[in-house]
């Protein structure tokens, strides 16, 4: 077992303390931007976000590799046997559940949408709303599946586990990951840490971060999609 060096107690500080409030300051700063009408403030925001996951993400993995510490303890690995194939089917069905909620969404009426609509109003200012923001969006969602997975999963859990054990520091690692969300409320941050603890069984229990990346990036890829929808239905159809 590696132990976790000076670095490793710095990166976690900053991610369990910095992280979050920079997120919900930022976001603040967001909403205020949108209100103001000021142009392109969410792609702004977007490519910002995007910037400093792929940044965080990266300086992680060269101060991995540069304390000679093997490549499948931060998750780049792909086991096979039981491994693969758990992993494998978990994506699948995963996949498959998330098409069938987007299609669900798409027959629902505005009336229908109301509920939906509610509960976005919280983070509605970090939505996509128009077609340019939804492109730019789905690659904000990419950025977020591999780079968070490789932080909070890979990264976190490893921390974690020198103190805890693996299935104790993927449950901290999910609540972490919620509080990351912070800005999207309490919901917000229950629901996401929810996301977290899951991904994170998924990580421990295939030992790959393959699994958990596409399945994330495929949550926020539908994420993005159906609150484009839902935030502009009213717009679109204003008498259904």
């Amino acid at each position: 077992m590696i132990s976790p060096e000076w670095w490793d107690h710095a990166v976690v500080a900053a991610l369990l303390a910095v992280v979050p409030l920079r997120g919900a300051w930022e976001y603040r700063r967001l909403a205020s931007r949108v209100s103001a009408g000021v142009p392109d403030a969410r792609n702004r925001q977007y490519r910002s976000t995007m910037i400093m996951q792929w940044g965080v993400a990266a300086c992680i993995v060269i101060l991995w590799a540069a304390s000679d510490r093997p490549a499948d303890l931060l998750g780049f690995a792909l086991p096979g046997g039981m491994q693969l194939n758990a992993g494998l089917t978990i994506a699948v069905f995963g996949l498959a559940f998330l098409y069938s909620q987007w299609r669900g969404v798409r027959k629902l009426d505005n009336k229908g949408l109301e509920p939906l609509r509610k509960q976005m109003n919280a983070f509605a200012a970090f939505l996509p709303h128009t077609s340019k923001e939804a492109g730019l969006f789905r690659w904000l969602s990419v950025t977020a599946g591999i780079c968070e997975e490789i932080v909070y999963r890979g990264y976190l859990i490893w921390y974690l586990a020198a103190f805890v054990g693996e299935w104790p520091a993927a449950v901290i690692a999910g609540a972490a990951f919620g509080v990351f969300h912070l800005y999207q409320g309490l919901t917000g941050v229950l629901k996401t840490g929810a996301v977290g603890l899951l991904m994170g069984l998924l990580y421990v229990g295939t030992g790959s971060l393959v699994w958990p990346m596409i399945l994330h990036s495929a949550i926020d890829l539908q994420g993005g999609a159906v609150a484009r929808h839902v935030l502009t239905s009213s717009e679109l159809n204003p008498d259904s």
